[in-house]
């Protein structure tokens, strides 16, 4: 997986500070997560991101400074780790550009942060489905007032999600991930938050003396997932098993190494799962994660950690797949035996 990919990850994952509600204090919790969709759109505001994710195998961390000028323009700057200090991603309506200091380039791309899964109409839908958005109490975080919402899973009766919504400005200053069994696997924390609209257009440039860099080339999503696959140019498959409350979001065609690759996206509001499948080669590299061996359907397969996440590949004849998503590794395997 290329660094840039680990940074899209973190940068969706940051893009859900952004929920937020205008709701008093005696609306229905779900008014809170409503919001979230227009709450970009309103909220100007500046400053820092802690973005940790926790996985068995290794984990993951970075500090970055986030500035947001309403409706459409954001930057973040990396503070830590090491090895991303300097660089920033910048994004401006549908378009992101991470800022490679070290290689002097900037890669252009889709705008990873509007993916965020809470604030698209068609998994809002989904996640009031298959979640219950319960109030807690309200409490004191980074100085000012919050009222937390635990988002429950019905079909488990777990909490797969925790939400500290600030008060005055509806902005989320605290979002929790839960796997299964309780456990924290991710945490996103706004810390020293500002808010003003006075942010210049300057902080927004790219700068003029880096080389562009244009990432992969990504089709028009459509949400007719059974279509994208049927004209995929290849013998492509979807799935015939979901765990609960999955339901496919949307496909599109891709290119990765000038190879056309099919991706599709399944969700329950909240967690995802993406599949990827070519007729080249592999779509998804895991030699740098350290990969364990697995079996699909008495296929040779291999899996890897990266945080919260699970990714799988295998190949059977000429095609080959990958799974990508906060999923334990034995339902990523029935995703994948039912292909």
């Amino acid at each position: 997986m290329t660094r840039f990919k680990v940074l899209a990850g973190a940068a969706a994952l940051a893009a859900s500070l952004s929920l937020a509600s205008a709701a008093p204090n005696d609306e229905p919790a779900d008014g809170f997560v409503f919001d979230a969709m227009t709450a970009p759109a309103t909220v100007s505001y500046s400053g820092t991101v802690e973005d940790v994710s926790i996985g068995n195998q290794r984990s993951e961390a970075s500090v970055y400074r986030i500035e947001h000028r309403a409706p459409n323009l954001t930057e973040r700057f990396y503070l830590s780790p090491s090895r991303l200090h300097g660089d920033s991603i910048v994004i401006r309506g549908e378009q992101s550009f991470f800022v490679d200091v070290r290689r002097h380039r900037v890669l252009q791309t889709e705008n990873d942060a509007a993916n965020d899964q809470i604030a698209r109409d068609d998994n809002y839908i989904l996640l009031r489905s298959n979640y219950r958005a319960v109030k807690q109490a309200e409490e004191s975080f980074d100085g000012r007032e919050v009222r937390s919402i635990a988002l429950i899973n019905k079909y488990t009766n777990n909490v797969t999600m925790l939400v500290r919504v600030d008060l005055q400005s509806k902005l989320v200053l605290d979002k929790q991930q839960f796997a299964s069994d309780g456990s924290l696997v991710s945490e996103v924390r706004f810390e020293s938050v500002r808010y003003t609209a006075d942010i210049p257009e300057a902080d927004f440039r790219l700068p003029k003396q880096f080389a562009t860099v244009h990432g992969p080339t990504f089709g028009e999503p459509s949400k007719d997932v059974a279509e994208v696959v049927r004209t995929a140019g290849f013998p492509a498959r979807g799935p015939k098993f979901l765990p609960d409350g999955f339901s496919p979001v949307e496909g599109h065609m891709i290119e990765l190494k000038n190879i056309p690759t099919l991706q599709l996206l399944y969700s329950d509001g909240i967690r995802t799962v993406s599949l990827f499948e070519n007729a080249g080669e592999v779509a998804v590299d895991l030699q740098p994660l350290h990969p364990q061996p697995a079996s699909i359907s008495g296929h040779d397969a291999h899996y890897a950690e990266q945080g919260p996440n699970t990714l799988l590949t295998w190949a059977d004849g000429p095609l080959h797949f990958a799974l990508v998503g906060d999923l334990r590794i034995d339902e990523l395997q029935r995703i994948a035996a039912s292909l």
